[in-house]
């Protein structure tokens, strides 16, 4: 049995999170898999994330910390006790929190990584925008001990034209979710959702600003959903507005993104946006800026499509709404994400990998050579 450890910043909303926990999902017999939180999340999504890993027999390691930074300095000896008690073949870690944490355990002990193989996932275009020279030390670490995978073609570049090398791709893939209804449609409008953390980068300006031009028309009723640092921003520009309606993270929103008419994300930026594919998967067309890492997740030629935010062409899309072809909409958005994004595809491609740097790194790891996932 190869253990696997992946290592995640917390239990809790995020597309590195559900990445590792998808790879984790795997019916391989021969991987155990455990999942590792550095800071602990308390959320009613923890609780879903934590039952959804355990049904599927992943086990789970809890963090005490809630602090991400003293969560990261307490992090070295949880994970030095945790090699000494489950003897992991391979790491993988999921993006700054996760990969300086452990360069900074292979700081406190780093000989307990000799025999141990390491998978980086790049899930960011943009990576370690607040720590930029702690950043140099962990890229020249991983790039010296790590197997650096790019969920997309924008990852790709984004981190050869910033730091020299060319990664392998291994895209995200998604799973088909049962629907349920969302309690709270409006019946006769269009329901349109934007979900997801309230940062700069998921476009908040070009949110309020479209949501604005649209503000208490008849036609349409947005439902906004998320939390993050320009959450309040958002509240006081659109919450006078009668057809806009607020809710917190919704754990297993997977599940009821089939309920809406529409989804609008006008990320600046993604790695590779694992929310649209959700909602194309569930029969929910996607209005899109055309960003990196958003753009990846839908057909080229996609009808829904804006250049650079703008507001303009923003406005012809939502006027065009009642004469698009919805079916043909939710056919090609649908084939395209089961063609290119398959869940089964993104976990055998990962263990082959894990088989691959066992067989490289250490003669034990050539005891599941034979077993390795078809």
């Amino acid at each position: 049995m190869m253990t696997v450890f992946h290592i995640i910043s917390r239990f809790d909303i995020g597309g590195a999170e559900r990445v590792a926990l998808n790879i984790s999902k795997s019916n391989s017999k021969n991987i155990e898999y455990h999942l590792i939180e550095i800071a602990a999340a308390d959320s009613n999504y923890t609780v879903q994330f934590i039952k959804e890993a355990e049904d599927n027999g992943v086990t789970v390691h809890r963090a005490k910390v809630r602090n991400t930074k003293l969560a990261m300095l307490a992090f070295p000896s949880r994970l030095a006790a945790l090699i000494r008690k489950f003897h992991p073949s391979i790491i993988h870690t999921h993006t700054e929190v996760p990969d300086l944490s452990l360069y900074l355990y292979s700081i406190y002990s780093g000989n307990l990584l000799k025999n141990i193989g390491i998978v980086r996932t790049i899930h960011n275009n943009q990576l370690w925008n607040r720590w930029k020279w702690i950043g140099k030390k962990v890229e020249k670490f991983m790039q010296n001990k790590a197997s650096n995978i790019a969920i997309s073609e924008s990852t790709r570049d984004s981190y050869s034209d910033e730091y020299g090398s060319v990664c392998q791709i291994i895209h995200n893939g998604v799973e088909t979710t049962t629907q349920k209804l969302f309690p709270e449609l409006v019946k006769g409008k269009l329901n349109i959702l934007f979900a997801g953390r309230m940062e700069y980068q998921k476009g908040i300006d070009s949110l309020i600003d479209v949501v604005s031009h649209y503000g208490n028309d008849t036609r349409f009723v947005f439902h906004i959903i998320g939390s993050g640092s320009e959450k309040d921003k958002v509240t006081q520009a659109l919450s006078k507005f009668d057809n806009v309606a607020f809710k917190d993270r919704i754990p297993l929103l997977a599940s009821q993104l089939g309920s809406f008419d529409y989804l609008f994300m006008p990320s600046l930026f993604e790695g590779l946006a694992l929310t649209p594919m959700e909602a194309s998967i569930a029969g929910t067309p996607t209005i899109i800026n055309n960003a990196k890492g958003l753009s990846e997740t839908l057909p080229q030629d996609w009808p829904l499509k804006v250049n650079n935010n703008d507001l303009r062409e923003y406005i012809k899309i939502f006027e065009n709404l009642s004469n698009l072809d919805y079916k043909l909409l939710q056919s090609l958005a649908e084939k395209y994400t089961i063609q290119r994004f398959s869940l089964s595809e993104m976990q055998n491609n990962y263990e082959k990998l894990y088989y691959e740097i066992c067989r490289q790194a250490t003669n034990t790891c050539l005891l599941y050579t034979s077993d390795a996932a078809d």
